[in-house]
């Protein structure tokens, strides 16, 4: 029996699914720092989590019956996986020996650092308003590291800041990708590069009994965020959903506070408030004005 929603109501379930998708990633993100204060290398963490979202995309895949969609491959593959791939690493770096509210907030740019890129090599159309609102969550990123403040950005910082950077152009290439390739299908590749490419170059720690089910637990939380954000686009339209992937930073503050006593300074607040307006307002304006003009 199928359950008809009202909008109201799908609006809604897609408005909870994004803010559970971001609690997933933040308590994912939480248990990479764990691990990472466990001395496991930030790439062999990334081997188990890539492992596991292998054979989740790939049992995905046969599921709908559309392991056809991985034999259509695009050359432009070759330049999305590796920077995927070392912004994965990057990020997962970061996460990991950086405070969580602190690289959650360096992270929260990065829809923002896609609208620029697009700009500069898709050739998409950048308002001034959205010049301006870019800049503004730069400038965002600026107040929250403090680069020559009482106290300076640490190596997490710059190397999340790289990785956002990263994120933003695999971004900006799928974008180019996903006309010519299924979506599932780029993410399986990103994957099965992550295993390979972590496996060859990290020497393995032996992991301790008592750590494996928070490397489980990371494995499910990346495939379950996956999940639940595809799931909320297709309840809500992206005007609805997107602001709510900011909340974000706010699970990850709460998670550091919690668990490691992080507590955000000022600067860190003000350049979050920064970025998240600037990120919310830069949305609505794109999205306004591709809404088509009443009759």
């Amino acid at each position: 029996m199928s359950i008809h929603f009202t909008d109201t109501q799908r609006h809604g379930l897609g408005m909870l699914l994004v803010v559970g998708a971001s609690l997933v990633l933040a308590a994912m993100n939480a248990g990479v720092k764990w691990l990472a204060l466990r001395d496991y290398p930030a790439l062999q963490i990334s081997l188990f989590n890539g492992s596991f979202g292998l054979l989740s995309v790939f049992v995905w895949l046969l599921a709908k019956r559309n392991l056809g969609s991985l034999l259509r491959l695009d050359p432009l593959l070759a330049v999305y996986v590796p920077v995927f791939v070392a912004a994965t690493f990057c990020l997962f770096y970061g996460f990991g020996h950086g405070h969580l509210g602190q690289i959650s907030v360096i992270v929260a740019a990065s829809p923002l650092v896609v609208a620029v890129l697009s700009f500069f090599f898709l050739g998409e159309k950048l308002s001034r308003w959205q010049g301006f609102l870019a800049v503004a969550g730069f400038i965002g990123i600026v107040v929250a590291i403090r680069p020559g403040g009482s106290a300076p950005p640490s190596l997490p910082e710059f190397v999340a800041l790289a990785g956002t950077f990263g994120l933003a152009a695999s971004q900006v290439l799928v974008r180019s990708l996903s006309r010519k390739m299924h979506t599932l299908a780029i993410i399986f590749y990103f994957y099965a590069a992550m295993v390979v490419t972590a496996a060859c170059v990290v020497p393995l720690k032996a992991i301790a009994p008592s750590d494996l089910p928070v490397f489980i637990f990371c494995g499910l939380c990346d495939i379950l965020a996956l999940f639940l954000m595809y799931t909320a686009f297709r309840f809500a339209p992206p005007s609805i959903v997107t602001p709510f992937q900011y909340t974000n930073v706010l699970w990850s503050v709460l998670l550091g506070y919690l668990l490691w006593s992080e507590t955000p300074t000022v600067w860190t607040v003000i350049g979050a408030a920064i970025i998240i307006a600037a990120g919310i307002l830069f949305t609505h304006n794109v999205l306004q004005r591709k809404e088509p003009a009443p009759a």
